[in-house]
């Protein structure tokens, strides 16, 4: 004879190990961008600095946070584009 299969557990709660949270990075600090990231986003024009206004153009998605006097900048996520 073969053997029996396993029943599957009802009426029983299986109990999920608690995930430990990743540690918090300090406000402080900015996650540094991957220059070659930044540089595209910058070429593509997808990468700007706010107006007059505050208002980011509408083609970007990001706003340049800080320029470095290296030519390299910091941006930040301001929205998504759906093309």
């Amino acid at each position: 004879m073969g053997k029996k299969p396993k029943k599957a557990l009802t009426g029983q709660i299986r109990k999920k190990a608690k995930a430990k949270p990743a540690p918090a990075q300090p406000a402080e600090e900015p996650v540094p961008s991957d220059s070659r990231f930044v540089n595209d986003l910058l070429i593509r024009g997808e990468a700007a600095e706010l107006d007059k206004n505050g208002k980011l153009p509408l083609p970007a998605t990001h706003v340049i946070t800080k320029k470095n006097p290296d030519g390299s900048a910091e941006v930040k996520r301001a929205r998504f584009k759906l093309v």
